[in-house]
């Protein structure tokens, strides 16, 4: 009996459990269609929350409330409130030596603007994560959220390259040369700072930081790691101390300039040092002590005075004359000679050719008028000579022409030829001097004039002596000149001081002007004198 009800009771418990197993499935199964549904819902919502133009319930934008408003309304909202109009857009910093540098504050992050802002609004619960953004939906009911100080993150690589750029004028800025000696100024300037100084660069970070939260637009920094070393002064005061000098001409002539004599006080120089901010352009007062001769007192000697001219007229000439008597005085214009130098005319005017430019124009050969290639240079050097005596230069090498000729008096002439005869003079001044040669086309002129430094004033007065010429077989014909020619020479004051003796040579008369008794031929002929000789 006992037996079967105890199967009977371990038949209802089998029972009992099914029962119970099938009730938590069932329960299980509501609870997760319930979970399921809620969790729809939530996704639903949160879709919907990120996919809606409006701001969250309690958002703001830098304490303007825009919750529940669209881009549109927010944009709106801020421009009635003027947010953003008083903001500095650049942060300008100082440094010394006068570098500095630029900070785009919105760039920087510590500005954002009214567009940034309103996308800011916006941006806040409106991600693609749809269960976040239901999770700040609703914690914005509880706590409001003000977009502008959570996007207000300072960018730091962007302000340590301004930083950087800033620094880096600095160093461009010192380093430049210690000292500049300004002598016509009077004053020694002293870069203080110079070679580099090295800025705090970590609480230079600090302070722009902290400007930019301020809201500032200027920036003044100055600290330093250490003060800059002070310069030698003494040492400085020892190279830069010196005496005057005189300008003076090299043996060149040309010219060594004057050293003006100078020194400072030491003392006062490094207090005025100390007294300077870094960067800053320390002024030392100089004593200064001028020289009696300056440069520009040596080049007003050189060149200035006329020492000879000589004037010629070609009014008569051919146009070829004339071209080659162009030619020649453009080969002599602007010709200079150191003391002691000595002028050739053939070197100097070149062998007369085509090529040249030289033209045919009549000239003499072997006591007849031939048309000659460069015709009429005789005419540039017998002008040149004539200069070189009122500037009482030393003659080397000169030849008279066989026959006067027309441009110039007795002994004043000087014939020249390529090869053979050349004229020569020597510098025997004591300063150079230089030939100027031009030609006055409307009056048909020629001159030279030798331009160099009168030291004492002295004019010379040439005047020639003559006896004529007799032919030995006939004594009674004449059949030239024979010519001396002398310098007078004056003083400043016109006081006669000396003669001295210039030249001295025969002048023939052309054939057709000597007066032969009749029936008698022209014994010069072929005199050696015509073939030595090439008039022009």
């Amino acid at each position: 009996m006992s037996e079967s009800i105890d199967n009977l009771n371990g038949k209802e418990g089998s029972a009992g459990r099914r029962r119970r197993g099938k009730k938590a499935v069932l329960l299980t199964a509501v609870v997760l269609c319930v979970l399921v549904l809620l969790l729809s819902g939530a996704a639903v919502w949160g879709y919907m929350l990120s996919v809606s133009d409006r701001n969250l319930p309690r958002v703001y934008i830098d304490g303007i409330f825009v919750g529940g408003m669209t881009e549109a309304e927010s944009a709106a909202a801020l421009r009635d409130a003027h947010w953003g109009e008083d903001v500095p857009g650049t942060l300008s910093v100082t440094l010394p030596a006068g570098a500095g540098f630029s900070v785009d504050t919105i760039r920087s992050g510590a500005v954002i603007t009214a567009e940034q802002a309103v996308a800011a609004a916006q941006r806040y619960g409106h991600t693609g994560d749809v269960f976040g953004n239901l999770f700040r939906y609703l914690a914005n009911h509880l706590t409001a959220h003000d977009v502008v100080q959570g996007e207000r993150t300072l960018d730091e690589a962007y302000l340590r390259s301004c930083i950087d750029e800033g620094l880096t004028r600095l160093r461009r800025n010192l380093a430049k040369s210690t000292f500049t000696a300004d002598l016509p100024g009077g004053k020694l300037l002293v870069l203080k700072g110079a070679g580099g100084v090295e800025l705090d660069t970590d609480a230079l970070y600090d302070e722009v930081c902290a400007a930019l939260r301020g809201g500032k637009d200027t920036l003044v920094f100055d600290k330093l790691k250490q003060e800059p070393a002070m310069p030698d002064f003494e040492k400085l005061y020892r190279d830069l101390s010196t005496e005057p000098a005189d300008a003076r001409f090299r043996e060149d002539f040309s010219i060594e300039p004057e050293v003006v004599g100078c020194s400072f006080g030491v003392e006062q120089a490094a207090a005025l040092w100390k007294q300077a901010a870094v960067g800053e352009q320390v002024v030392i007062p100089l004593t200064l002590r001028q020289p009696e001769v300056t440069a520009a007192d040596l080049e007003k000697l050189l060149y200035r005075d006329v020492l000879g001219v000589q004037t010629t007229s070609y009014a008569w000439s051919s146009d070829s004359r004339i071209n080659n008597i162009n030619l020649a005085a453009g080969k002599l214009n602007g010709v200079i000679l150191l003391p002691g130098d000595t002028f050739s005319y053939n070197e100097t005017v070149g062998q007369r050719t085509a090529e040249a430019g030289f033209r045919y124009a009549k000239a003499y050969s072997d006591g007849e008028e031939v048309e000659a290639l460069g015709g009429g240079i005789c005419q540039v050097s017998s002008t040149l000579y004539c200069a070189t005596m009122y500037a009482q230069l030393k003659t080397v090498s000169r030849t008279n022409h066989y026959f006067k000729v027309s441009y110039l008096d007795y002994g004043l002439d000087a014939t020249v030829s390529w090869g053979q005869p050349d004229f020569k003079f020597r510098n025997s001044r004591d300063y150079p001097i230089m030939i100027q040669a031009y030609l006055n086309p409307d009056e048909q002129t020629l001159t030279v004039e030798i331009w160099g430094t009168d030291t004492d004033g002295s004019s010379i007065r040439l005047r020639h002596t003559s006896a004529e010429v007799f032919d030995e077989e006939y004594p009674e014909v004449v059949i030239g000149h024979s010519v001396y020619t002398y310098g007078d020479v004056y003083d400043i004051n016109g006081n006669y001081i000396d003669t001295v003796f210039e030249n001295s040579g025969t002048y023939f008369l052309h054939k057709e002007d000597i007066e032969w008794p009749e029936g008698h031929e022209d014994p010069f002929a072929d005199s050696f004198m015509h073939d030595y000789l090439n008039p022009t």
